[in-house]
This record gives C-alpha cells, structure tokens and sequence, in this order.
C-alpha cells in the first residue's frame, strides 16, 4: 500500500508550516552532508530521503534536525530491546502485528496530516508482548521514514475495543521500557504529532491517559481526545479516508497489506542492525552520548529540545 501525497494546494501549505522551498531544502541538504562528514561517530551515508524526513520534521531547524539524527541513529545502540532482532517474519514480530494492527491510512486529511490507526485486538492479556510490540511500532515508523511524503503532521488514532485492566497492568509494570519507547518517539524520530485520539475507551482509560501524558512533552498533554462514538470522531479525521469499520469509505484490508510491506523491508531491517553510532568516535562536544541519555539503572532521558 503506497502512502499518498499531498495534491498541490496541501502542499503549498505544507510548505508554508515547515519553512519548505526547493531551494531552502536543498541548501539544507548540503549543510547535513558537510555536517555528517564532520562526525566521526555518525554512519557516513546520509540518505536523502531520510534527511529530507528530518528536515521537514523539524520545520527546517538545522540545528534540531542535527541534534535527532544523532540521537536516531544513537539509540539503535543504547536501547537493543527496541532496535535489535528486528526480523518481521520472526515469531515475536509475527504476534505483535496479530495482536496490534498499526497502519497508517493511504490518504492525508484535509490538512495534510497522516493518520495512523492502532488496534488491540485480542482480550487475551498473555498475548501482549508489550517489548515486541513496540518494536514493531518503531519498526513502522522506520518504514514510515523510507516512503513518507511531505506532510503537516501526524494523528494516531487509538482504538481500545479490546483494552482490558489486564493490559493496563502490563504497561504500569512494564514503566522504564514504555519510558524509552516514549522518548525515543518524542527525540529520535521526526514526527510532528498533532492530535492523539482513542475511541471504544473502558471506563479505567484515565489511568491509561495519564500514565502516557507523565512521559510526553508538555505540548502533547492537551492533545488527547476520547471518543464516546465513531460520529464525533469525523469531527476531527473525515469519514472518506477511514476505514469502513470507523464509518469510513476505505475496504481495503490496510493491515494485511502493512504486514506485507514490513515484510518486504526484512532484507531492509538487516542491513539496519549495525547502522548506529560509533560512541568510541564520538567528539567531546557533541550533542548527545549515552551517558547523556542515560541514567544509572538505563532510563532513557529527556532531551532538552523545544
């Protein structure tokens, strides 16, 4: 399933919100170079269409588009848990998409945002494999990264039809994982998410709410909408570009073809295992290190970037 651009007008805006002209993009595409050929640390080969993705989620701050490449590529080392073993036709990976489809859906909205679906689909607590999936997750949005287009912005679109208390209690135990998975999220990965919204919600989803708002930016807090129906949901995200299980118009079976293209990125995933850091090589005043980012017991830390 191929990710749809934004027409001509979207794009226009698009621009307009992240400081985007051709030429602009391409000065900055040059100064990464100059940079990355500066850090002896870093991979050497900058691809284009990655820098292009960081570029545009950092509105074209060169200084913080630096500062989330290095810590991209710095915690594929720090964090093994969540950025090794990262075979899509592994057992675990094959399990974590059963239980948690995630696809992002073919078409932008109106303003020329990506909305990506996520659904439990299994009561079964014992089923949820809360490391495996959010490899799968970040998985999905290396993916994301290779095929994206120029957009505003991100949506994530929860649906909790089958969120138990069980699930809740995987999650609070599991705490110093779902903080790194968070702040890799926030700081590694350019996603400029604009609006979160949860639907089919238990009536317990306020500890669940507040448990993610603890780990996210202060912006993010106020961006949480529950659902009590599908109906006010098209309020934020049009009918005609979700799928028919949301009162939408698309019938196609996103998530199967999602797991395809994961699978077809395994050659991808491979290669990717030892594109990281060289943390020996690292300059003294550079932005970021492992100690950096971690604590003493491997807490992944907050990065000071507005």
């Amino acid at each position: 399933m191929s990710l749809l651009g934004p027409d001509k007008d979207q794009l226009s805006a698009i621009r307009s919100q992240i400081n985007e002209s051709p030429e602009r993009m391409q000065s900055n595409l040059a100064l990464l170079r100059q940079w990355v050929q500066c850090q002896p640390h870093l991979p050497q080969h900058l691809d284009d269409q990655l820098a292009m993705i960081f570029l545009r989620g950092c509105k074209h701050n060169l200084e913080r588009t630096k500062q989330k490449l290095d810590v991209y590529f710095s915690v594929r080392g720090a964090v093994p848990e969540l950025f090794s073993k990262r075979d899509p036709l592994s057992k675990d990976i094959q399990q974590a998409m059963e239980v948690m489809h995630a696809y992002p859906l073919p078409q932008l909205t109106p303003d020329g945002s990506r909305v990506t679906v996520h659904h439990i689909t299994t009561d079964d607590v014992a089923l949820f494999n809360l490391q495996a999936i959010l490899r799968t997750q970040l998985m999905l949005g290396d993916v994301r990264i290779q095929e994206e287009s120029p957009i505003s912005g991100d949506i994530f679109l929860f649906d909790l039809s089958h969120f138990r208390a069980g699930h809740c209690t995987t999650l609070t135990a599991s705490l110093p994982l779902l903080r790194e998975a968070l702040s890799c999220v926030q700081e590694a990965y350019p996603q400029r998410l604009k609006q979160i919204h949860i639907i089919h919600a238990q009536p317990f989803i306020d500890k669940l709410v507040n448990l993610f708002k603890a780990f996210m930016k202060e912006k993010m807090r106020n961006r949480f909408y529950v659902h009590s129906s599908v109906k006010s949901l098209h309020q934020y995200i049009p009918a005609d570009i979700l799928p028919v299980k949301y009162g939408g118009d698309c019938d196609k079976d996103l998530q199967a073809e999602w797991c395809k293209k994961l699978e077809s990125y395994r050659s991808w995933f491979a290669e990717q295992e030892h594109v990281r850091t060289d943390e020996s090589r690292r300059p003294i005043k550079s932005f970021s290190s492992n100690r950096d980012m971690f604590g003493c017991e491997g807490s992944f830390r907050k990065l000071s970037i507005d």
